[in-house]
């Protein structure tokens, strides 16, 4: 995988231009509207438990977080998602999410900034989850109120600068591509108990050698009441992706689907090969459809 020279300067110029460094926590609040005292709060804790040791600029901004590149103390990049609190606009999105998740069963959320207290302990749970069964993310680091902390994820190994989203910078070799994602998939699935949720070319990022998937806060529990629907839409959207934007012939979803739930509910031993594909009754999920199902 990688991307052109053109490319490689335009993120580099784009995100020198948005970088500043923070010597005293109290500036943030003059340089950035995420940081309410709140929030500084917070982020001085995650510093004096020698997390955080610098903060520079924002990196990404959606309608629920914002991301900051900062460094830890033994000066590697970290990423800093911090939740908005003064907004409660990504929660009603998000209700389907968390009121089937067992694990925030007899939560008292009184109020906004409780519940993106929760949201926030949600998906560090979900990265970790991810992470454990051998999924390409973000490795998970801590958090602590509002504020996730995770491995950043650089372009072309660039000091601060994001990986691009795979519609921004497509994979090269789209058809390996499309199998390590459904490798990823199947991993979530069967060894981490975890569907992604949301999953589509929006939270795939491309480092010009990888593949990583990105913004685990929707994902759901393999015993959530939708998460076999929640599933199948994720293969479904990557489907669409690969097979409309590089015109691949991808795996038949519904076909997949049946075999992944197959695949789950096999309560035998579960072996990866060395390329990470799950072999059960030793055979990778690739070799466990027929080939009229392969075709769509």
């Amino acid at each position: 995988m990688g991307n052109s020279e053109d490319l490689d300067r335009f993120i580099r110029e784009r995100e020198e231009s948005r970088r500043f460094r923070i010597k005293d926590v109290n500036q943030l609040k003059t340089v950035d509207d995420v940081f309410n005292q709140y929030t500084i709060n917070a982020l001085r804790e995650l510093m004096n438990r020698g997390i955080v040791e610098e903060i520079y600029g924002p990196v990404a901004q959606g309608k629920e977080a914002k991301v900051i590149w900062a460094r830890s103390p033994d000066n590697a990049d970290i990423a800093l998602k911090i939740f908005y609190t003064t907004t409660a606009q990504f929660i009603r999105g998000r209700y389907k999410y968390i009121l089937g998740d067992p694990r925030l069963a007899g939560a008292k959320i009184t109020n906004t900034r409780k519940l993106i207290e929760y949201w926030c302990r949600r998906e560090f749970s979900n990265l970790n989850d991810a992470y454990n069964a051998g999924v390409r993310v973000p490795k998970p680091i801590t958090f602590n109120k509002n504020i996730l902390v995770m491995e950043f994820i650089n372009y072309g190994g660039y000091s601060g600068v994001p990986a691009p989203l795979i519609k921004d910078a497509p994979p090269e070799d789209p058809a390996s591509a499309y199998l390590t994602i459904i490798k990823y998939i199947e991993r979530a699935l069967i060894l981490g108990r975890i569907i992604h949720a949301d999953l589509s070319e929006f939270n795939i990022v491309n480092t010009g050698s990888e593949l990583v998937i990105i913004d685990w806060g929707s994902a759901v529990k393999t015993n959530h009441p939708n998460a076999m629907e929640l599933l199948l839409r994720d293969i479904e959207n990557v489907n669409r992706y690969f097979s409309k934007v590089h015109r691949l012939e991808t795996l038949n979803g519904k076909a997949l689907f049946n075999t992944l739930m197959r695949r789950y509910g096999y309560r035998g031993e579960v072996a990866s090969d060395n390329e990470g594909w799950l072999l059960i009754n030793g055979k990778r999920i690739i070799d466990d459809l027929t080939y009229d199902n392969v075709k769509r």
